[in-house]
């Protein structure tokens, strides 16, 4: 099952909805470039297969839910506009997800909603195994994925290691910890040694005002 531009929304071409084997598939670079410019249609584009057209589709993805009309706003096109579009990579939105205590359950949802746009909840629920009531909070997070540049192979390889990322995140927080505290020690311990410095050279300076009456 592909999909294909109609000019006005997406397609399916050689499948059916019904069909839960195969995932969406990347439209041609001539149809990402048309559904990118395309601002009269129904659905911003999806992922697109080509780094080089990944800013443009984040970009066009970001104003298609920018112009809609507040009155036709979902929780899920306020929160991909209120929250910072920030991470440089799909797993550094996984961490800034997992920063917000989103649970991988709910995460492994968004990413495949962000792979397969036009399929039902019932499908994307039973694909990822995930409970269709965390529905919405996904599609915000999908929705908020899909604003950065990032591909189809982005995101599938987000979706490959996300067990892997939760799994070894406090231990990573850890080490980070750890690194910092030692930093810190070693910047102050260097600042400690340049005043002992500084205070024993002017010691033995005995010009100095504090040894005046000494040499008296």
């Amino acid at each position: 099952m592909a999909l294909a531009w109609s000019g006005t929304d997406f397609t399916t071409e050689g499948g059916s909805e019904t069909e839960e084997s195969d995932s969406e598939q990347p439209l041609t670079e001539s149809q990402q470039l048309v559904a990118i410019l395309d601002t009269q249609a129904s659905r911003p584009p999806p992922l697109p297969a080509e780094p080089k057209l990944a800013p443009s589709t984040a970009a066009a993805v970001l104003r298609h839910i920018q112009k809609m009309p507040e009155s036709a706003r979902h929780i899920a096109h306020d929160y991909a506009l209120a929250t910072p579009i920030v991470a440089l990579t799909v797993a550094g939105w996984i961490d800034q997800q997992l920063d917000d205590r989103r649970t991988q359950r709910v995460l492994r949802l968004a990413l495949a909603m962000a792979l397969n746009p036009t399929h039902s909840i019932a499908w994307l629920s039973k694909k990822t195994q995930c409970n269709s009531g965390s529905a919405y909070i996904a599609r915000g997070l999908a929705l908020h994925l899909r604003c950065h540049p990032f591909t189809r192979s982005d995101v599938q390889h987000g979706l490959a290691v996300l067990a892997h990322l939760a799994k070894h995140r406090e231990q990573r927080n850890r080490v980070r910890t750890l690194l910092k505290k030692r930093t810190l020690c070693g910047t102050d311990t260097l600042d400690v040694a340049v005043v002992l410095i500084g205070f024993q050279s002017q010691a033995r300076h005995f010009g100095a005002h504090r040894y005046r009456y000494l040499i008296k």
